[in-house]
């Protein structure tokens, strides 16, 4: 046996060093209404730390304004000197983004208004004499005739919403049993509703979900966004086959999906 004499002068007894903790991330703060003075003229952002951004980033959306997404840690300092650089692009996207903005405004909702509806247009037809807080809607041919409390163009626009969100729900059903002929594959609840950036979406479970907006579209643009939904119930994702399969009864599909993104801000009252 050996002893501690037996145990070579230089050596040390083991020491278990503690194990090591990971960092603990902080969370991320909420995105911060910010504003600058650039060329004497005062301009509101807001800043969205990103923990996926590697550098710092100026974007200008019609419906958000500027936004400035910047990696986290990134100085006051920096941001408002990335600004400065940027201003004359700034400035110019700015102003250029609000005259489109203008231009694209929907004319006021008024008696004879011409309406989109699913590729078709609608004469609209206001009558006042309803009951305070509700409408009455009859659709006879291409006029729509809607009988309202008032005709203020709040009023008329949640009628317009109301209507047309109702009539999304037999229309829908409708257009995904004709092209799901195609594919025949079973899905379960369907819903209407209003997003403000998808069109349309698909559960795991197999739940399709699609904006009503879409009535304002042309018809070939909202059937590409059925089918597109159809397909993602066999690839739940963007894959080459998953538009090899949406191809298969929309082979125009890149024509459809440009004009949404081009055109989709405009489909509101």
């Amino acid at each position: 046996m050996k002893t501690t004499k037996d145990r070579p002068s230089n050596s040390r007894p083991a020491v278990l060093a503690p194990p090591k903790r990971s960092p603990v991330r902080r969370p991320l703060p909420p995105p911060e209404a910010r504003t600058i003075i650039l060329g004497g003229r005062s301009i509101p952002y807001t800043l969205r730390v990103s923990a996926r951004a590697r550098i710092l980033r100026l974007v200008i959306r019609p419906e958000r304004g500027l936004e400035v997404v910047a990696p986290r840690g990134t100085s006051k300092m920096r941001i408002e000197q990335a600004l400065r650089e940027k201003a004359h692009w700034v400035a110019t996207t700015l102003d250029r983004v609000e005259r489109e903005t203008a231009a694209a405004m929907p004319p006021p909702l008024s008696d004879g208004l011409m309406l989109p509806f699913a590729g078709r247009a609608l004469m609209l037809r206001l009558q006042t004499g309803a009951p305070d807080g509700r409408f009455r809607a009859r659709m006879s041919g291409d006029i729509l005739t809607l009988t309202l409390p008032d005709t203020a163009q709040e009023t008329i626009r949640a009628a317009l919403i109301r209507w047309y969100r109702h009539e999304a729900r037999s229309l829908f059903a409708e257009r995904l049993a004709l092209w799901n002929a195609t594919y025949r594959f079973a899905y379960g609840r369907v819903s209407i509703k209003e997003q403000k950036s998808r069109w349309g979406s698909c559960s795991r479970q197999g739940n399709l979900n699609f904006n009503w907006r879409l009535l304002l579209a042309p018809l070939p643009v909202l059937d590409y966004v059925v089918i597109h939904e159809l397909c993602h119930l066999k690839e739940l994702n963007h894959s080459a086959r998953f538009w090899q399969l949406v191809a298969v009864a929309c082979p125009a599909y890149a024509t459809h999906r440009r004009w949404l993104r081009h055109n989709g801000q405009q489909l509101r009252f």
